[in-house]
């Protein structure tokens, strides 16, 4: 993943230079101003995306620690990916309005948040007490995952090659 955003990041970096090649032989009186993002933005863009990658790669190593082959894989990882594909449905409701109460509980959630808080931050910056909730919220839940990730991990790790059931994950979550 970090690989993908480095090469959306060169590629960012190439068309930003390309186009400022192009500006610079238009007419200055025709020029487009340039993009202002705050440095907060940014910084706060990176922090909610590293704890939600923290979040989401633990999710996907717990899948990984229960399954012995790529088709159960694929089944068990479709909850994984489930909530960011909501987050992304979830948009135009920020949109219409970012400091609604739905958009403000839907961004509390941990599993949105990494999306829905960042996108609110760019929109019309929210109080910073909501930003700090959402971010507390989202990385304890994100230790707690890394938590039972490894529970699963070290007891899954042991039954290799048997396909485990739902109450046998919830077993080895209460046991170990």
């Amino acid at each position: 993943a970090f690989t993908q955003y480095l090469i959306w990041t060169l590629s960012a970096s190439l068309f930003t230079a390309y186009g400022r090649v192009i500006m610079a032989s238009v007419d200055a009186t025709r020029k487009i101003p340039p993009i202002q993002i705050p440095a907060s933005t940014l910084a706060f863009l990176v922090i909610f995306f590293l704890t939600g990658y923290l979040l989401y790669a633990s999710m996907y190593a717990a899948v990984g620690a229960m399954v012995s082959s790529e088709e159960d894989a694929q089944q068990l990882q479709w909850p994984v990916t489930l909530p960011l594909i909501i987050s992304v449905m979830l948009f135009n409701v920020v949109v219409q309005n970012p400091n609604s109460n739905l958009s403000v509980a839907l961004s509390m959630v941990p599993f949105f948040s990494p999306v829905l808080m960042v996108f609110r931050i760019a929109l019309q910056t929210p109080p910073l007490w909501q930003i700090l909730l959402s971010l507390a919220i989202l990385a304890a839940t994100a230790a707690g995952i890394i938590y039972g990730s490894a529970k699963i991990y070290r007891v899954g790790i042991l039954m290799y090659g048997k396909r485990p059931s739902l109450m046998e994950v919830f077993r080895w979550l209460r046991y170990t």
